[in-house]
């Protein structure tokens, strides 16, 4: 997947062909300065918020099953695990957002024989911001935002539905 997403930026932010972008990458695949490019800021990205994202929709279900007086699942409405997979979701990229910029910052050095790490892009950033550290570290974060909240909103809906059809069906 790493390899996916280096291509992917290749293209995107320093302008080359898929051609040109996917033969960098592959002719450089065992090489820690093409390939693997990012994969600390990744693992970051990745990482810490993914354990947010299910700690938080677990949270958000078990205290709006409290209010609603029922125990999901069950008979209780959609809304409960909708809104939770959608409040789950803000969390987690509130959390990794800015290992996202940062990957993409490492990624799209135009330089292959220049790595950077993520201590180092984090502080290339930072001299950029104009005294705005939140707003570099988070440019670009309503758009994820837009569609991560309804993906995993309807993730988390379908995973209960899932779930509760295979209770019955056990029962």
């Amino acid at each position: 997947m790493q390899n996916k997403k280096l291509i992917k930026v290749n293209q995107q932010v320093i302008g080359r062909s898929f051609s040109s972008a996917t033969s960098i990458v592959t002719s450089g695949l065992f090489s820690r300065q093409i390939a693997w490019r990012g994969l600390g800021a990744t693992l970051l990205r990745d990482g810490l918020p993914h354990g947010v994202w299910f700690a938080s929709y677990q949270y958000s279900k078990d205290y709006l099953s409290q209010i609603d007086g029922t125990s999901y699942p069950g008979k209780s409405s959609a809304f409960i695990p909708l809104f939770s997979g959608a409040f789950a979701a803000f969390a987690a990229w509130a959390v990794g957002y800015p290992f996202d910029v940062i990957k993409t910052r490492i990624q799209a050095a135009k330089e292959f024989n220049q790595s950077k790490s993520v201590a180092q892009a984090t502080r290339e950033i930072l001299a950029e911001s104009n005294g705005r550290p939140f707003a570099a570290l988070y440019r670009g974060f309503w758009l994820k935002i837009a569609k991560a909240v309804p993906a995993s909103a309807v993730n988390f809906y379908v995973y209960e539905s899932v779930v509760e059809s295979l209770r019955v069906i056990g029962d």
